[in-house]
C-alpha cells in the first residue's frame, strides 16, 4: 500500500494534479512528499485501530481455534466438581508448549482477516479517488477486483489451515472493512464527502442601481 500511495501521488504531481508546493519550517516541500506522508499516516493509523481492535477482542473472548485439541490434548481432572453434568470444565492440558497453547485460545477475530480486508477496501477507495487516467476504468475496476480477491483468500485460507473459523473471518473482514471506509471518509478525504464546516456568514448582497439617462439629462439641465 505504502508503495501504491508513493506511485500514485508522484504520477499526480508530474501531471499537474497534486497538492502543489507546500511549505514546512520555512523550507519548500515538494507536493507528492508531503500527500504520500499525509496519506502513509492515515493509513497506518487505521492499521493500527483495526489492529488494537482485534487484538482485544481476542484476549476477552478467548475462543478456542479448531485445532485446540491437537495442541492441548486435554484431559479432564479426576473428581473434579466442575465436571458432574456431565460437561469437561475443568481440565489439563498434555502438550508441553506453553505458548502455542496459549496461541490456541486466541481465535476470534481473525487478525490476518482484519488487515487484509482493510489494506484491500483502503487501496479500493484510494485508487477510484486518485488512481484516475483516461484509458480504459475496466483495468482499474479489475485491479480493485483482483486485489478484493486476494483479501478474500487470506481469509478462506485461514479457515482451510484450520486456524480459524468461519464466523472468526467474517468478524476479522467486518472489523477491517469498517475501519478502512471510516478513516478513508472521515480523516483522510473529509471535504470531498461533505462533512460539516465552520459556519460562516453569507456575504450581504450588494446591487447598484442604474439611473435612466433621461433623468440625468433633466438633472443636468436644472443646473
Amino acid at each position: 500500500m505504502v508503495c501504491t500511495i508513493l506511485l500514485v501521488e508522484i504520477i499526480r504531481d508530474k501531471k499537474g494534479k497534486g497538492a502543489g508546493e507546500r511549505f514546512l519550517s520555512g523550507s519548500v516541500m515538494p507536493g507528492w512528499v508531503w500527500e504520500s506522508y499525509r496519506s502513509i499516516g492515515v493509513f497506518a493509523f487505521g492499521a493500527s485501530c483495526q489492529q488494537l481492535t482485534s487484538d482485544f477482542a481476542k484476549y476477552v473472548i478467548g475462543r478456542l481455534r479448531p485445532h485446540f485439541y491437537e495442541v492441548c490434548m486435554p484431559f479432564p481432572v479426576a473428581n473434579s466438581s466442575a465436571n458432574i453434568l456431565g460437561y469437561i470444565n475443568d481440565y489439563k492440558c498434555g502438550g508441553n508448549d506453553a505458548a502455542k497453547i496459549q496461541e490456541a485460545r486466541l481465535s476470534f477475530p481473525s487478525s490476518h482477516a482484519s488487515f487484509s480486508m482493510y489494506c484491500a477496501v483502503f487501496f479500493i477507495f484510494y485508487i477510484q479517488e486518485k488512481g484516475k487516467w483516461r484509458g480504459s476504468k475496466l483495468l482499474r475496476h479489475a485491479i480493485q477486483y483482483a486485489v478484493l480477491i486476494g483479501a478474500w483468500f487470506v481469509g478462506l485460507s485461514r479457515v482451510q489451515d484450520n486456524m480459524h473459523h468461519w464466523s472468526d473471518v467474517a468478524a476479522g473482514f467486518l472489523i477491517g472493512a469498517t475501519f478502512a471506509s471510516l478513516v478513508f471518509i472521515y480523516v483522510l478525504k473529509p471535504k470531498k464527502y461533505g462533512l460539516p464546516v465552520a459556519w460562516e456568514e453569507p456575504p450581504l448582497p450588494t446591487s447598484t442601481l442604474t439611473v435612466p439617462r433621461a433623468v440625468l439629462s433633466s438633472m443636468g439641465s436644472t443646473r
